[in-house]
């Protein structure tokens, strides 16, 4: 039997910053408009479900078409046709995942999920900008091995890196 996966694939800037202060990911525009998907469209085919926080549901949506699509909320929501509303325990939901899901974002429910060891490969698309202020991909200081599985660089100069817990 294959084990699920819960993996972390997400854009960051060089100084480690996911959006901007007000939430706007603006700097990745450029990025999205050089014609490279970043792998984007191969990962999206290889999960089945998607992990997003409530304040990135209402920025963004939830645009997967036949994902099922776990909303983490601390309030109590009606669930929809493919969107569940979660607000329970998340050691208790990883255990009843059953293929793999992509956390979308954001970091709040990523460091959550790191709180509690529970992001099994981390694939980190790092563009080449500095920010200086902005909403911190990681901010609960954790150790984690990983171990390194493959790189890439893009002409655009962008990096994505892909780890694998230990």
């Amino acid at each position: 039997m294959m084990s699920k996966k819960i993996i972390l694939y997400v854009a960051m800037s060089l100084d480690g910053f996911i959006a901007k202060k007000n939430g706007s990911v603006d700097f990745l525009d450029k990025y999205n408009e050089s014609g490279e998907d970043f792998g984007y469209y191969e990962f999206l085919d290889s999960i089945s479900s998607v992990i997003i926080g409530n304040s990135t549901y209402k920025q963004f949506g939830a645009p997967y078409k036949n994902k099922k699509i776990f909303i983490f909320s601390r309030k109590k929501h009606e669930n929809k046709k493919d969107i569940i509303f979660v607000n329970g325990d998340i050691k208790e939901f990883a255990k009843k995942l059953k293929n793999d899901t992509w956390m979308v974002g954001g970091a709040s429910i990523f460091n959550e999920f790191l709180k509690y060891d529970l992001i099994d490969e981390f694939i980190i698309t790092i563009i080449p900008v500095l920010l200086g202020e902005g909403i911190l991909l990681f901010t609960k200081s954790s150790i984690k091995n990983l171990k390194l599985i493959d790189t890439k660089s893009y002409d655009c100069g962008v990096v994505q890196v892909h780890y694998k817990k230990i």
